[in-house]
């Protein structure tokens, strides 16, 4: 679906939010590149990557993670998205450049716009009720009509909620 009606002069708008030390924003970047590649005329992906911890941002950008990851990258994925290096393996320059990392206050600060997809996995969790609410509306306004938000295994949005429509339930996707 976030391909849809997108050609080569569009972009795939992506925002992860609370991205740590940058895993799922490189994978999230990964599996649209995948899914791209079998478009005859893909659109460009983008994915903005914020997190409030200045350090994790650094380690992020710098898409270096030790050789524990082959116990869940398959062999074919560190081929195509990894070099490995001393330090372990560092994510191709292609995907990095699919991301931009960025400190971001997700409560206080301006958030992106016309986003075809939010995850946000384990952040909500630490806030308070008031918080997640905020950042659901935030996430409501950053998203265009029929976008997508992927929220973590212990989060959801309230039943009833007049912002989201439930997409898959068991899998926290939410229109």
């Amino acid at each position: 679906d976030l391909f849809r009606d997108k050609g080569p002069t569009d972009i795939v708008r992506v925002w992860v939010a609370g991205c740590a030390t940058g895993e799922e924003a490189y994978t999230v970047a990964m599996l649209l590149n995948e899914h791209a590649r079998t478009l005859d005329a893909p659109p460009v992906v983008q994915v903005f990557a914020t997190d409030l911890d200045e350090d994790a941002i650094q380690v992020a950008r710098e898409g270096i993670y030790p050789t524990t990851i082959e116990a869940d990258v398959s062999e074919e994925r560190l081929r195509r998205y990894f070099i490995k290096e001393h330090r372990g393996y560092r994510v191709r320059r292609e995907v990095r450049e699919m991301v931009l990392f960025a400190m971001h206050d997700l409560l206080k600060d301006s958030p992106f716009s016309r986003l075809d997809l939010i995850t946000c996995r384990n952040l909500l969790i630490y806030l308070n009720r008031d918080a997640q609410a905020r950042a659901l509306d935030i996430f409501h306004f950053a998203l265009r009509p029929g976008a997508t938000l992927f929220l973590g295994s212990s989060e959801s949005v309230e039943d009833g909620s007049l912002l989201f429509s439930v997409l898959d339930k068991k899998h926290r996707l939410f229109r």
